[in-house]
């Protein structure tokens, strides 16, 4: 469309230029008649010799005046041409996005010359403007794209590459519930853009899917984009990611109802412990009083004896759970050591249940500040779970059937901590049971297999260690338990 718009204004400009050597060559005939006509006129009795060199003389001039004329059109159709073709391209190019098309100034030429140098100014300031633009489009945290009226992606910055592990090749194209996490409604993106046309946007929580399906907890605001006209030709969404801020959350709520429970949880303690001891205790009592071979009534003395016996331990994982540490418990840790400790406490079972443990400890790690047992009692307990987890993956032996150990030296939020990871290819955490691990009582183990009080002692010694414990998993596939633990530095006081 734009070239024919060209092509028709050049053919204007030779019309023009045509219609202007026309009048040229017209007014040199005249003045050349007009000159030969007076100079007969001054010679009283021309021989007809004169006239036709006259004549000759005429035709000579109009021929020089013509081509002269033909020439000057030339030029002028080639000087206006020229500097307005460069321009139409140069604007047509800025038209697509690209600023680099520059004109020359041409010589001699005072109008075009200030047209072209105003061209070139705005053609800076334009780049200028797309620079800055790009900078921060591609700077920004937040991940920002851009969809069609039909929902597909049209742009994606490089923070949403960054979020989501998509490349712009892979994404451009799909629909933007490729994004969406299948628990969202499917007509969620419906519903967004109905709101963005309606009330100018639309924001709200929405739960995605990265490239390796793991959930991104987003916030989101779509904007509708427009045309001049008013026409809505697509919909700008920018999200946050607030998985950490939601994490954090979570976390403090988790303490503050292990708090809670933690009070809660040594009153009852105690209350049980009383009756609980008077009943052992006469059970044993009664054990000793029955004949030997009164083989049912021992039988029965043995279960109450038994069950008594678990009533106990349960009694004293909630007076561990409510506990405050002591703090002549606390020392400097070697986690290396804790770690070796742990394992050799599960070496023998580990082996009976052909798993294979690969460590990958790092050089000399850095010392943390705490209590040797209460550390060791989270790790043989992490230890517990993940041989649990593959047992039930994989009740013989298989070359998956691993637990990997890891430790490494990280820095977050400003500080150094010592961190140990645990990685089993077992049966993972169904995603709706992730937020209840760390609760009391809960366990998805079989019945008699745990009391479900492990995770919340563990994380509870990890709270009172200034560290943090996470829980990475996919059900029926892995699970990774991530602990982050302070590196001494003084600053954890014994018996806060």
């Amino acid at each position: 469309m734009e070239k024919k718009k060209f092509g028709g204004l050049g053919l204007r400009l030779f019309i023009l230029t045509q219609v202007f050597t026309t009048l040229i060559v017209l007014a040199t005939g005249f003045f050349a008649i007009e000159i030969n006509r007076k100079a007969l006129l001054r010679r009283r009795q021309p021989t007809i010799g004169q006239v036709k060199r006259t004549l000759e003389n005429m035709r000579i001039e109009v021929l020089i005046g013509g081509f002269v004329a033909c020439l000057s059109g030339i030029a002028l159709t080639l000087a206006i041409t020229k500097p307005i073709k460069q321009l139409i391209e140069g604007v047509q190019s800025a038209a697509v996005g690209d600023f680099t098309k520059t004109i020359d100034v041409p010589p001699g030429q005072f109008e075009f010359s200030q047209l072209v140098q105003a061209y070139n100014q705005m053609l800076a300031s334009l780049k200028k403007s797309e620079e800055h633009l790009r900078k921060v489009f591609y700077a920004a945290d937040d991940a920002i794209m851009t969809t069609d009226r039909e929902g597909r992606i049209t742009l994606w910055s490089e923070s949403s590459e960054r979020m989501f592990g998509y490349s712009k090749d892979q994404i451009v194209g799909k629909d933007l519930n490729t994004l969406h996490s299948p628990k969202m409604k499917p007509d969620l993106i419906r519903q967004m853009q109905e709101s963005a046309m309606k009330k100018g946007r639309w924001q709200g929580e929405i739960i995605y899917s990265n490239s390796k399906g793991h959930s991104i907890d987003g916030w989101c605001v779509m904007t509708t984009l427009t045309e001049e006209t008013g026409e809505i030709v697509g919909y700008l969404s920018v999200v946050r990611d607030m998985t950490e801020k939601k994490q954090m959350e979570m976390q403090l709520i988790q303490a503050d109802k292990m708090a809670s429970l933690g009070e809660l949880a040594a009153g009852v303690a105690h209350e049980i412990n009383n009756p609980l001891s008077g009943i052992l205790s006469n059970a044993e009592f009664l054990q000793e009083e029955i004949p030997d071979d009164s083989e049912e009534q021992q039988e029965e003395i043995r279960e109450i004896i038994e069950n008594s016996q678990r009533i106990k331990t349960i009694v004293q994982d909630l007076l561990n759970f409510s506990r405050q540490r002591d703090s002549k418990t606390y020392t400097t840790l070697d986690i290396s050591a804790v770690i070796t400790s742990s394992l050799n406490l599960t070496e023998h079972q580990i082996q009976l249940d052909r798993i294979k443990i690969v460590k990958e400890i790092g050089d000399p790690l850095p010392f943390v500040r705490g209590s040797f047992n209460q550390m060791e009692q989270v790790f043989i307990n992490l230890l517990s779970n993940a041989r649990y987890a593959l047992n039930r993956k994989f009740p013989d032996p298989h070359e998956d059937k691993t637990l990997l150990i890891r430790t490494d030296q990280v820095e977050e939020t400003g500080r150094k901590y010592v961190r140990v990871e645990f990685h089993d290819r077992g049966i993972g955490i169904p995603e709706e049971d992730m937020d209840k691990i760390f609760n009391p009582f809960f366990t998805s183990k079989e019945q008699g297999q745990g009391t479900g009080l492990g995770l919340s002692i563990s994380y509870n010694i990890i709270q009172e260690h200034k560290g943090t414990i996470r829980f990475d998993s996919k059900e029926g596939e892995y699970t990774k338990v991530t602990v982050d633990l302070p590196i001494d530095e003084g600053d954890i006081e014994d018996g806060e």
